[in-house]
Formats: C-alpha cells, sequence, structure tokens
C-alpha cells in the first residue's frame, strides 16, 4: 500500500520519465528546527496585544498549570473548563512542565501547544514520506511551517481544543497505516490506535472527524474480514483511553453531552443545508476558504489574505485534478495506471475521505468558526504537496521551476502575511507577562458543576456554602501571592453578585454578603447594580427598586449599586427613544448620581453614532458638533466621558476599534472629556477584568495608549482616577449588616 520513499515518481504514468525531481535537501530535524525557530520568533515581535486569541481560556490553562507547579487544592478533574472535554486538562500538564523549566509567563504557557505542533508534523512527515516519498513530505513541511496567519496563531493557543487535535489525527494517521501494512497481525499497534482514538476523543469532541473517517477507510481496507482480533485490540485500547470521559461523566450525570448549552445532537440538521443553498455565501466550504489565513477585521488584508492561500492551496489540488480527469479520459479501455498493482486505498484516498467527511459535518452543523477549521489544515497540506508532486511528474520538463515558483510564492507569502502582526513597540512582552489568573478560577468551576440551563443563583449560593468549597478556598488562599489571592477573592466576589437576591429579601442578601472576601466589598455592590440591569434591561426605575432595600443598610453600598445600574444601562438598552428625549427626562436622578447618567447616555450615543452604524469617526465628530452644545455646560464633559468610554476596545484583529491617537483629531474642547472617558474604561478594566496584568504590565496598554501625547496621557490618568476613587476609601461596614432593614 505505501508507494516507495524518497524522490521516485508520485505518479505512474502521464509523461516520459526526466530523471528524478528536484530534491529537497533538508531533513526532518532541519524542518522541524524551523517551525520551532519560526514559532519563537512569532512569539517574541508579535504585537502584544495579538499574543491571546481567546484570553479567558487560554488564562485559565495556565492557572491549571500553576495549580500541578503549586501543588493541587482540589483533585485534577475538577480543574476541568468543562464536562465534555479533557483538552484543558491535558494541556494545562504540558503547560506546567513549561512553568518549571522558564517560570509562569505567557511565553512558557504557550510552549505546550507548540510542543503538540511539533509532534504532529513529526507523525505527518513520517507517514507522507513511506506513503509517497520525501519530496512530498518535505513539500508538506514546508506548508507546514510558512502556514497562514491564523494557522500559525493557533499552534501557540493554549487552549486545549480544536487546534491540538492534530497531533491525535497524525497519529491516528501513521498508526492506521503501520498496521494495515503489518501482515503480523501485531496487537500492539491497533491497541495504541484505539488507545489514541479514545483519548483524543474525550480531548476533543472534533477528533471524531478522524475517526469516522477512519473507521471507514479500515472497512474499506478490510472489505469481508474486518472482523479480526486487531479490531478487539482496537476495541480494548480505545475503550482504555475514554476512560476519563467516562468516570468523568458518570459522576456529573453525562454532562458531557451537552456542548453550549446545546445536547451535541442539537447542533446539527437539515436547516444548515438547506440555508447553506439559499445563501451560497454560507456554504461550508465557502466559508472556510473565505477565512483560511485571516479574520482580521480589516476588510482588505483579510480579502487579499485569503484569496492568495486559497489560490495557492487550490491552485495545484484543480490543476492535478484537471489532468488526471483528462488523462483518464483519454485512456485506452481496460488500461489501468495503477500497474499490476491491486487497486487498495491510499493516504491520499483517506485524505478525501477526511475532507469530504469535514465538509459535511460543518455544513450540517452550526460550528462554523475558525477554531473549527484547524484540524482540516494538514490534510489540506498534504493533497496540495501531493498535486504539486504530480503536476511536476506531469509536466517533467519543468519540473524544477514549478518547483522554484512555488517554494517562492509559500515563502513570500507566509512572510509578507505575517509583517502586519509584528510590532517592534515592545518586543518579548510574552517572556515577562503573566500566564495565569485566579480570577477565573471560580467562574470556571461553576461551568463545570452547575445543572445544565440558565444560571441560577440559588445554586450559587448554595455552592459556595458547601463545606467542600469553603474548606477549599481557606486551603487554597495561603499559598497564594496576595497579587492571586486578589484576583481569587475578586473572582468570588463578581460570581456572588450574580447570586444576589432582591427587592428586599434582606435576610437572604446577609447570607450573601458574609462570603464577599475582605477588602472587596465595593466590588461586589457595584456588580449587583450591573447584574441588577441585566435582570431587567430596558427598565432603569425597576433595576433602581429593586436595590432601594440597600438605602437602609448604608448609604455607600446603595450609591455604588447605583453606579453600577446606569453603567450596565448603557451597555443593554436599545435605542428606542430619541437621545434628545432621554436628555430631556433626567428630572427623577438624585443629584449626586447624574454624572453617571450623562455619562450613560454618552455611551449610549457613542454605540448608536459610531458602533451601530458607519463606525466613522468624522461622522461621529459631526454628531457632537451638532449635540454637545445643546447640552447644559454643566453636563457636557460626562457626556463626552461616556463617548470615550464607548470608544475603548480591546485591540484584537477580529474586532473593529479605534487607535487611541484618533482621538486627538477631536476639537481640542471635547478631546479632554473624551479621554477622560477613555481612561475611566482603563480603570474599569483594572478594577473588574478578568486578566492579572495591571496598567502598563498589560499587553494591551501599548495598543490603548499608543502616540498620545503627554497632555492626552494626563487626561487618561485623570479618568483612571477619577473612577478607581469609588472603590477607595474605608472598608464598608455591610458584611455584618442587621437581617432586616
Amino acid at each position: 500500500m505505501m508507494q516507495p520513499s524518497g524522490n521516485a515518481q508520485v505518479g505512474k504514468g502521464g509523461g516520459h520519465f526526466a530523471g528524478p525531481p528536484p530534491a529537497i535537501n533538508v531533513s526532518l530535524a532541519g524542518f522541524l528546527l524551523l517551525f520551532v525557530a519560526s514559532r519563537l520568533l512569532y512569539l517574541v515581535l508579535i504585537d502584544p496585544s495579538y499574543l491571546l486569541i481567546y484570553p479567558g481560556e487560554e488564562l485559565y490553562r495556565g492557572t491549571i498549570a500553576q495549580e500541578l507547579v503549586t501543588g493541587l487544592t482540589l483533585p485534577f478533574t475538577e480543574y476541568r473548563a468543562d464536562n465534555y472535554s479533557g483538552g484543558s486538562l491535558v494541556i494545562g500538564a504540558f503547560a506546567a512542565g513549561f512553568f518549571l523549566l522558564f517560570g509562569p509567563t505567557l511565553f512558557a504557557l504557550k510552549l505546550a501547544p507548540l510542543l503538540l505542533f511539533t509532534l504532529a508534523l513529526v507523525f505527518w512527515y513520517w507517514t507522507i514520506q513511506r506513503a509517497a516519498g520525501d519530496r512530498v513530505a518535505g513539500y508538506f513541511a514546508i506548508l507546514f511551517c510558512f502556514s497562514p496567519p491564523l494557522f500559525t496563531a493557533y499552534s501557540v493557543a493554549t487552549l486545549g481544543g480544536h487546534g491540538e487535535t492534530i497531533l491525535f489525527s497524525a497519529l491516528t494517521v501513521f498508526l492506521l497505516f503501520k498496521m494495515l501494512s503489518d501482515e503480523g497481525g501485531s496487537p500492539a499497534v491497533p491497541a495504541l490506535l484505539g488507545l489514541t482514538a479514545g483519548f483524543g476523543l474525550w480531548f476533543c469532541y472534533t477528533y471524531g472527524l478522524t475517526l469516522l473517517a477512519m473507521l471507514g477507510f479500515w472497512l474499506w481496507h478490510d472489505k469481508g474480514r474486518f472482523w479480526r482480533p486487531r479490531v478487539l485490540w482496537f476495541a480494548l485500547g480505545f475503550l482504555a483511553g475514554f476512560s476519563p470521559w467516562i468516570i468523568i461523566n458518570v459522576e456529573t450525570h453525562f454532562a458531557g453531552f451537552v456542548v453550549q448549552g446545546k445536547n451535541v445532537w442539537e447542533h446539527f440538521g437539515l436547516a444548515y443545508l438547506v440555508d447553506g443553498l439559499s445563501h451560497p455565501r454560507k456554504l461550508a466550504l465557502y466559508e472556510f476558504f473565505a477565512d483560511i489565513a485571516s479574520d482580521d477585521s480589516w476588510n482588505l488584508y483579510r480579502r487579499a489574505v485569503n484569496l492568495l492561500y486559497s489560490l495557492l492551496y487550490l491552485g495545484p489540488l484543480l490543476t492535478a485534478g484537471v489532468l488526471r480527469l483528462k488523462t483518464v479520459r483519454s485512456a485506452p479501455a481496460g488500461a489501468s495506471y495503477r500497474g499490476r498493482e491491486p487497486t487498495r486505498p491510499t493516504l491520499v484516498e483517506f485524505a478525501i475521505l477526511y475532507l469530504v467527511v469535514f465538509a459535511l459535518a460543518l455544513q450540517f452543523s452550526d460550528l462554523r468558526a475558525q477554531r473549527y477549521h484547524l484540524p482540516a489544515y494538514p490534510f489540506l497540506f498534504f493533497l496540495t504537496a501531493y498535486s504539486l508532486a504530480r503536476c511536476q511528474d506531469l509536466f517533467p520538463l519543468v519540473q524544477r521551476q514549478i518547483q522554484t515558483v512555488f517554494l517562492a510564492s509559500v515563502v513570500v507569502l507566509g512572510l509578507g502575511t505575517h509583517a502586519p502582526l509584528f510590532s517592534l513597540d515592545r518586543p518579548g512582552t510574552a517572556l515577562s507577562a503573566k500566564g495565569y489568573s485566579y480570577a477565573l478560577m471560580p467562574e470556571a468551576y461553576l461551568d463545570t458543576h452547575a445543572p445544565p440551563g440558565p444560571r441560577d443563583r440559588e445554586f450559587i449560593l448554595e455552592m459556595m456554602q458547601r463545606p467542600f468549597v469553603s474548606d477549599t478556598l481557606s486551603s487554597i488562599l495561603p499559598k497564594l501571592s496576595s497579587d492571586d489571592q486578589r484576583e481569587l477573592s475578586r473572582g468570588i466576589a463578581l460570581l456572588l453578585a450574580d447570586a444576589a437576591p432582591l427587592n428586599g429579601q434582606a435576610k437572604h442578601f446577609a447570607r450573601l454578603e458574609r462570603l464577599v472576601p475582605p477588602g472587596f466589598a465595593r466590588h461586589f455592590y457595584y456588580q449587583v447594580g450591573v447584574k441588577t440591569m441585566e435582570r431587567h434591561p430596558h427598565e432603569v426605575p425597576k433595576a433602581v427598586a429593586a436595590v432601594e432595600f440597600l438605602r437602609h443598610r448604608t448609604p455607600a453600598m446603595h450609591h455604588l449599586a447605583l453606579v453600577g445600574i446606569y453603567r450596565s444601562w448603557s451597555q443593554v438598552a436599545s435605542l428606542d427613544a430619541s437621545l434628545e428625549l432621554l436628555a430631556n427626562a433626567p428630572s427623577g436622578v438624585p443629584l449626586e448620581l447624574v454624572p453617571h447618567y450623562w455619562r450613560a447616555l454618552g455611551f449610549l450615543a457613542g454605540r448608536y453614532w459610531y458602533y451601530d452604524t458607519e463606525r466613522s469617526l468624522i461622522q461621529l465628530n459631526a454628531h457632537l458638533h451638532v449635540f454637545v452644545p445643546r447640552l447644559d455646560p454643566s453636563v457636557q464633559r460626562s457626556f463626552l466621558q461616556g463617548v470615550g468610554q464607548r470608544l475603548f476596545h480591546y485591540p484584537t484583529p477580529e474586532s473593529p476599534w479605534v487607535p487611541p491617537a484618533e482621538l486627538e483629531r477631536f476639537p481640542q474642547a471635547y478631546q479632554e472629556g473624551l479621554l477622560e472617558g477613555w481612561g475611566m474604561a482603563l480603570g474599569e478594566e483594572d478594577l473588574f477584568s478578568i486578566f492579572p496584568w495591571k496598567g502598563q504590565e498589560s499587553p494591551y496598554w501599548t495598543a490603548w495608549t499608543k502616540g498620545l501625547s503627554a497632555r492626552s496621557l494626563v487626561s487618561i490618568q485623570q479618568g483612571k482616577a477619577q473612577f478607581e476613587a469609588l472603590f477607595e476609601g474605608p472598608a464598608l461596614s455591610a458584611l455584618t449588616p442587621p437581617l432586616s432593614p
């Protein structure tokens, strides 16, 4: 079944032999060095704001690693990020080793997925080398090293999910072909294949596509003799590899069947195919190639990069396919281009089978995000490499030219598309930035232990009062540093705010207050207001009435809850009424809350004038010129601060945001208020973010302040200090309140 290794021709027939095709004189070790070196350079030079794809998920994997390094407080499986996969635990365990070697930094955290991707390259190279020769294996390795920016980003994304499953797919293909070519029937290989399949399926359900393709291919290969002893060894290995999923889900009443709030099978349906046929741009294959290299919000860059990479991969594939079709049609009747060899399935056919299964699974499901595409990339790389070698064999006189053009295209495209992502402002940020956050632990624990369905406030309260949880917290806090203690305490306080009973339920509220960690009462009451508004969206009076009972306890806690209500109102409200009507109706707002009302109105205006419409700063400036002069001078500054808060955003590739230097283009009269609002958003980020970085420690700090003058930085610091002042002062005496107002 395996074709000869070396530089032998890939195809048999279709052109006169003109000597050995051009060789790529690079060994596997050389490709591994190139791959690892390119990723390490990427981590050092990447713009710090692009370091994390899913910051919360990646940092929580770092928290698992840190717990392994410092000593587990809970049983290891209790740290899982979800009930349907074990990838978070596996990648956390790998990251723990790098934390021991290099310290708990983002750089060490990202070496864990890099290790898995490197091993995937090893197994793919070995498999392709045996099946199609050194030449195809070399082309594959080059495509793997000079990959699209999206694949590069996920190769150092510590998620323990879809991207890392390429290791299990590579190992599966390697073991499958080794087993099928082993006529001796050794039980070790099918047992290892089963172990890989079971563990891979527990690691991430996306691996199930590889499992389906593998079983179908195996059944096709062993027609009429499938039920042989090696099937039993495979089944035993699979059961052993999948046993962690079974054990965990027996304890959780099989919560692993629920993915993203729905049963697994509810993600699939015929309606998605009908929708794709009605809207061709929603077809799975179109979406795959439309975002094959980048999902950047910069339309011109994204479209150009995705088009170039689509041409790079589809060009050889379509060319080889068309030529193959012509060769078959022009062949004499009964001719065979396989010579006298029996027709047996090959690696090419397995790759095609996998991509068919992959395309069908995506087309019949709602799983369309780019992260679900990652497992298909190695199969696409292989088919492109194989097709290129076929084209060389079919055009023997221009073999060298084909190779030169293709390799130059791969290298130039790889370097050119990654260049915009690099920055020399803060090189090496990942080497020092903290790679974990304990603020994420309470939320993660709740997600894996709460019953399916909407968040149950009673369950949160009951969970936090369990002896197991309280004992765990009392044992984990002493071992943490002061910064980690503050992170964990903040996470607990914010989680408790989700469970706060309202409308005068003072006795129940008192039970909750006693659980708030010392020093975080102000965070708790502010967040109570935020969550109250989320329970009564578009109904500010109801939200205000719901926290009225706090007035009888201490004015300070009541005031913070009201501030949280107005802050949240601007984020959840829809602009059904005109801004003019809202601007003329603040008469019922207490005097001390008037600035917060106008900030909320400014935030709402920023949403409507910028983010919900054409996203033009010129248009936003025009709206401000018309609206602001009509306001009372005493509230103009607060209104502009609210607009500045709305313009603040995380500088991620997929989300459009306003570079801070653009704020200096506004008229001088507006700049100070807008920049103070930007600073207030920074202050809120520091106090309530799940991230462990504060101020200039943050990888995003440069992006949030780049290009600003010294005067503008002063305004930002003033706004930041103004927001932080809300949470300073003597500790509130609300943690031991009376049981009735």
